[in-house]
């Protein structure tokens, strides 16, 4: 592996306009599990005796507003959740002019509370909330602070701005994240499996040589990448850190 580490720090020190494509293994070291491994979000839900498919869904929220309000305030408000090295890392990338930005699939915002403002979140963020009836905008922090489920202004019912199942993404924030692979000199795709899509076709756009893959389990790019880490990708981060301070 110390080989593979040393080319991967040569590869980044020598490229310009770096994407990461992240997926939920990076945000295990923060304390959020895979949504479908043993103790993920899926494996709790399903131990209620619920469809996790159909709580997160839009259907849901139409058949059962206060239904759907109760079951994200008990789980998925992530209020003690913090970014962990990986996102600040990638944080610090940006900041000093290398990189592009973050295409995500996560919806925890640790990429922006690390400190990334070039962020494409392909499901959205809770880290934002809405009023389904008059479409006030909320932030997190003031519905933890204020404990609030329903709208100051209207009183209706408020939902996190995600994209549900049975909704649409943002094409706008689909094409952001388009271009940016496009324009990559080096993807880095960290903690997806690369099968869920579109995210896993967005590989396709990338024009460059330097893929970089760091993901537990084998993903089906593996073999068009340069660089393959099956580990854990923080291991991966502080030995890059570590290099950089010897």
């Amino acid at each position: 592996m110390d080989t593979q580490i040393l080319k991967f720090k040569e590869q980044l020190e020598n490229s310009k306009k770096i994407v990461f494509l992240t997926g939920a293994g990076i945000s295990v070291a923060s304390g959020i599990p895979d949504f479908r491994s043993m103790g993920g979000l899926f494996d709790e839900i399903t131990k209620d005796g619920y469809s996790p498919e159909y709580l997160l869904s839009h259907q849901h929220l139409v058949d059962d507003k206060e239904s759907f309000a109760n079951f994200y305030q008990k789980r998925l408000l992530l209020a003690n959740k913090k970014p962990n090295v990986a996102h600040t890392f990638i944080a610090e990338l940006e900041q000093s002019g290398q990189s592009l930005g973050v295409v995500t699939q996560n919806i925890d915002g640790l990429h922006r509370d690390a400190g990334s403002n070039h962020v494409d979140e392909l499901h959205g963020s809770l880290n934002d909330y809405y009023c389904i009836g008059c479409k006030a905008q909320y932030t997190k922090r003031r519905i933890l602070d204020e404990k609030l489920k329903y709208c100051t202004k209207c009183n209706d019912v408020l939902r996190p701005d995600i994209v549900l199942y049975g909704e649409m993404l943002d094409e706008l924030t689909v094409l952001s994240a388009v271009n940016k692979i496009s324009s990559a000199d080096m993807l880095i795709v960290i903690g997806s499996s690369l099968v869920v899509h579109p995210a896993a076709s967005f590989i396709e756009y990338f024009n460059d040589d330097h893929l970089i893959i760091i993901n537990k389990d084998k993903t089906p790019y593996d073999e068009q990448a340069s660089i393959v880490f099956n580990t854990d990708v923080v291991e991966i981060i502080e030995k890059i850190n570590e290099l950089k301070e010897s």
